[in-house]
């Protein structure tokens, strides 16, 4: 019973000092703890890291991975995070945070991670999977150097970061540095299509030839940080991303007859201003605002080109993409917390410039302004033993192109419900509505060639639709063991998907309103988290994850189905300074539209040795198969097709990491 009773004041005390910290941690009261480093609540799950899960981690992706957090999925070697089949937003205390600042942040500054799943319309993003926001410590005064660097031996791969922090007083100023590559000189694409067109049918065999495919980013990041606890937070972060991509060549041999070959290359450089302020008000109240303005400047070159085995040129098309592109986000969100509910509301405003233009064999100029301003209301309370969150949004965005406008409204409500049905369970419910507008590429009134055959066209008509999602997920916590069971529904109504239409002796490809695209995900999931082997206290962690996926896709013109069994394993073996991990996962294939995207199975493995401030690492991704693959096919009945490509580099690639921080000053609190 002590044990018990230390334990929630412990979590309570964890709670009360998150509360303060950011915009997504006010509201941490009506939680359940249904396990010794599992705080669940109706909007999200606290994962307070463990002992054994921070040995040999040295960095935040490292401890996600070491804590087997349900759903989410971490790559430590290549820094990926993804959670049900969505894409992550990554969070420092609140304040978004890219893959490069999560990487420098030290296990031991982190008190713990809020994982958010489906987030929805607060986050800014419906088509997130999931938020993780790291809670850390805030050092007094000193500073930090950190190097991680995982780069490989016999191929150019590499992952570099460079990190210097320097606080004194309430203040922290930042400097992020890092360089990411990857340059393959054995990437091919085997395609195997058909074509009817009228009362001509073409059956093509392209055979891949080994060609290059690379590119560079780097991004130089400069921050500022004032905090006065209990009063108010400023961060201000200047961003700069440039990608440069050489090569994207794609060289295949078709029916044994002709060459083809496609040359991409670009180059991207998008500077940003990023500011967020967050005030706390007397009456635990809270208002947050932040406000982002970037610039793309970007420019791509395309040629496709055709020849006989003799040298005849039969295709030779041009595209070049000269991108400006101009956008401001703001939005400010305000929290109340009452005595048994906690109420929300916010503005979001998004406004976006873009000036395109398409020179070569079809010259073209569009430009484009787009406008979004959203409203949203929250309520977060419990009634018996039911917690619950009410929220709705309206939004209305604006579309115009050369003349030509349209105008979007949508409403978007969303009921999360949560109860504990018996000690260490819990049920959570979420149903939602989520709109989604059609992508300015699929919009833009251009058509371009893609070879003699296809032809790619925008659709300036699309118009907005609805999904809406259901969300039923079951856990149970006890000791050492975490299990879940977790169903996902969704309804596209009106989809914007793809569209395949043979125009004379030509293919038309574009993007159309279509009736209607259904998913449904289910699947168990267990952990077991540091148990003892041999005798080894906290030696092993191991996640255990699987499900079934179906998919229902029906067009204006076709109807199709699939399935897909998925299931992902990972573990960590820890003892003393060595530690080992390793990555197991079938690719959860999906359906959409009419073509089937088939990923690759993922497989990594790292061994490390942690000394104090150094760490050092040998690992390999895809250890078991010399050639990484991916896949398309296309199942429709006027153009199927068939692709896979492989990129002999990737397979058994070793990796080399090396770690080191400095630190200087006084110690955290």
């Amino acid at each position: 019973m002590k044990k018990l009773t230390l334990l929630l004041l412990m979590a309570n005390a964890v709670v009360a000092y998150g509360q303060n910290m950011s915009d997504s941690t006010v509201n941490l009261h009506e939680v359940t703890v249904t396990g010794r480093s599992i705080i669940q609540k109706v909007d999200r799950m606290l994962i307070i890291p463990t002992k054994a899960a921070k040995r040999n981690a040295y960095n935040a992706y490292d401890l996600m991975f070491n804590m087997a957090i349900p759903h989410l999925q971490v790559n430590a070697i290549s820094k990926d995070v993804s959670a049900n089949g969505g894409a992550v937003q990554l969070r420092i205390n609140g304040i978004k945070a890219t893959p490069a600042e999560v990487a420098s942040l030290l296990p031991k500054e982190i008190i713990r991670m809020e994982l958010i799943e489906n987030p929805g319309k607060r986050y800014g993003d419906e088509e997130l999977g999931a938020v993780v926001d790291i809670i850390v410590r805030k050092r007094e005064d000193g500073g930090l150097l950190n190097l991680q660097t995982t780069n490989s031996p016999h191929v150019p791969f590499g992952e570099n970061n460079l990190t210097a922090k320097y606080n004194h007083g309430k203040t922290q100023w930042g400097l992020n540095y890092s360089f990411n590559y990857r340059d393959a000189k054995k990437s091919r694409t085997d395609k195997m299509e058909d074509f009817f067109l009228g009362n001509q049918n073409i059956h093509r065999v392209q055979q891949g030839m080994n060609d290059r495919r690379n590119w560079y980013e780097q991004n130089i990041d400069i921050s500022y940080n004032l905090s006065v606890p209990d009063k108010y937070t400023f961060n201000a972060v200047w961003r700069n991303n440039i990608k440069n991509v050489p090569h994207q060549n794609e060289t295949s041999i078709i029916n044994n007859l002709l060459t083809a070959r496609q040359l991409t290359n670009s180059n991207t450089y998008s500077p940003a201003i990023e500011l967020y302020y967050q005030r706390i008000l007397p009456s635990q109240q809270t208002l947050t605002f932040n406000l982002t303005g970037t610039l793309i400047k970007s420019d791509m070159t395309r040629s496709y080109t055709e020849q006989t085995q003799q040298g005849l040129s039969l295709a030779d098309y041009l595209t070049d993409v000269d991108e400006h592109k101009q956008s401001i986000i703001g939005e400010a969100i305000y929290d109340k917390r009452l005595k048994t509910l906690t109420l929300s509301v916010g503005i979001r405003h998004y406004q976006m410039r873009d000036h395109d233009k398409y020179a070569g064999t079809n010259p073209a100029t569009s430009r484009m302004n787009q406008m979004r301003s959203s409203a949203f209301a929250e309520m977060q309370g419990a009634w018996r033993k039911i917690n619950y969150v009410l929220s709705a949004g309206l939004t209305r965005s604006s579309f115009k192109e050369n003349g030509e406008s349209h105008d979007y409204y949508t409403f978007t409500p969303t009921v999360r419900l949560a109860f504990a049905p018996h000690n260490n369970g819990y049920i959570y419910y979420r149903c939602s509505t989520d709109p989604q507008i059609p992508s300015l590429s699929a919009l833009t009134d251009v058509e371009q060639a893609i070879d003699t055959i296809q032809i790619m066209r925008g659709n300036p008509n699309l118009h907005t639709y609805n999904v809406y999602s259901q969300t039923l997920n079951y856990s149970y916590s006890k000791n050492k063991l975490i299990l879940m069971l977790n169903a996902n529904y969704s309804y596209h109504d009106n989809c914007i998907m793809e569209s395949v239409v043979a125009e004379g002796n030509q293919l038309v490809i574009m993007q159309d309103n279509q009736r209607n695209y259904q998913s449904l995900q289910m699947g168990p999931m267990m952990v077991l988290r540091g148990l003892n082997v041999f005798g080894m206290k906290n030696f092993l962690t191991l996640s255990l994850e699987g499900g079934f996926a179906r998919y229902w896709s029906y067009g204006n013109a076709y109807t199709h189905t699939y399935s897909n069994l998925y299931y992902n394993a990972q573990f960590n073996m820890s003892y003393k300074e060595f530690g080992l991990m390793g990555q197991f996962s079938k690719n959860r294939n999906t359906l959409m539209g009419e073509t089937i995207y088939k990923g690759e199975n993922q497989t990594a493995i790292l061994a490390v040795w942690t000394h104090m401030r150094l760490q050092v690492g040998l690992g390999m991704l895809f250890p078991f198969t010399n050639n990484y693959k991916t896949g398309r096919e296309r199942v429709s009945s006027v153009a199927p097709y068939t692709s896979w490509n492989y990129v002999r580099e990737m397979g058994q690639l070793a990796v080399i990491r090396f770690s080191y921080n400095f630190e200087f000053g006084k110690s955290y609190r």
